[in-house]
């Protein structure tokens, strides 16, 4: 519940809060553990604390986009520096210097076994002791600002990216589509106007047929995936409307081998191998087979296409047009999970598809 109620709040809200449960996190510690042991509030921590919070953000909202992102690596590395040499001296008069240093020199002498010559150091010790801690300090925020902001910018950058190959993917899905219904609606009323001529009484069936057809492209091929039922259930239509077409020579073959029910695919995957086994292998003239075999499980489709090779129907130079756009969505919707294999033996032309499916 909270989860999903931060995702919803605006980006900068969620910046913002983010940021500050960090900060309360990190100074709950030291300053709830100063109050108890010394009563009183940490007022010099928590100077330092902001100051270093100012140099956090100056760093993450300007030196990083506006030098390092820029490029701009010397510029960078030279005023990471200047920040740092101006900030630690700062710092380090909010430090209670005198007393610290002698108790802590003090400390340090007892346990290293030499006592303390009059509790005092070397002034070169004392200075290094003074200015250190604070440098240290600053380096770090400085460190993770920068990290922080680059991460940030690469999650953007990465975001961004995959959002352009999305939209790129979609477009160039929904063009090969547009290429594609129409190559299959021709072809339909090729054989529609074939009929026609005939004066066939068939052809207000093939016109219905066609319809439910249509139907099927306009209203289902614009989901991203359909029921493999469904679409082998067009595919048979479509079967059904060519049959109108072929005389007793020809003999069409369509086998469905496993159970399709709760398989999603995307639509019109299959079609223009089996539209163009009709074009290319079907002559109403000799005797021609089509043999349209799918083979299903949980995790893989398999379409076998095999049509006559016939030699005197004359090549279309535009048939290979949904052929070619049908490859690419197959490896654009199954990159690495499809295997296509088309050859030709004993005058016979095979299309074997084989589909691998995500397993639940």
């Amino acid at each position: 519940m909270l989860k999903k109620a931060y995702s919803n709040l605006p980006f900068n809200i969620r910046f913002v809060l983010l940021h500050v449960f960090f900060w309360l996190l990190f100074l709950f510690i030291p300053v709830g553990n100063f109050i108890i042991e010394h009563n009183e509030f940490p007022i010099e921590f928590l100077i330092r604390t902001v100051l270093c919070m100012s140099i956090f953000y100056f760093n993450y909202f300007w030196l990083v986009p506006k030098l390092l992102l820029q490029n701009k690596m010397a510029w960078y590395i030279l005023s990471a520096l200047a920040i740092t040499l101006i900030f630690t001296y700062l710092i380090s008069f909010l430090e209670p210097t005198p007393q610290f240093i002698r108790r802590t020199i003090a400390v340090n002498a007892h346990f290293a076994g030499h006592p303390p010559e009059g509790m005092q150091r070397p002034p070169e010790y004392r200075h290094f002791f003074r200015y250190f801690p604070s440098f240290v300090m600053i380096i770090l925020h400085i460190s993770f600002s920068t990290m922080f902001k680059m991460y940030v910018e690469w999650n953007s950058t990465f975001k961004r990216q995959k959002e352009a190959e999305t939209e790129k993917k979609i477009s160039e899905l929904n063009f090969l589509k547009a290429q594609l219904n129409p190559h299959f609606f021709f072809n339909s009323l090729n054989t529609i106007f074939s009929l026609a001529i005939k004066k066939s009484d068939q052809t207000s069936v093939a016109v219905l047929n066609l319809s439910d057809l249509m139907r099927y492209m306009l209203y289902e091929t614009d989901k991203a995936k359909v029921q493999l039922q469904e679409e082998i259930l067009y595919i048979e239509n479509y079967i059904e409307l060519q049959k109108l077409r072929l005389t007793e020579n020809n003999r069409i073959k369509l086998e469905v081998i496993g159970s399709p029910t709760g398989i999603f695919i995307p639509p019109l995957l299959f079609i223009c191998f089996i539209e163009n086994a009709f074009k290319h292998g079907v002559n109403p003239a000799t005797t021609n087979e089509i043999l349209v075999k799918f083979t299903i499980s949980h995790n893989e489709i398999n379409m076998l296409v095999v049509n006559d090779i016939n030699m005197q129907l004359k090549k279309d130079e535009s048939s290979g047009l949904g052929i070619e756009n049908t490859v690419k969505r197959i490896n654009l919707y199954f990159p690495d999970k499809n295997i296509l294999k088309t050859y030709a033996e004993n005058d016979k032309f095979y299309v074997d598809l084989t589909l691998k499916l995500n397993e639940a």
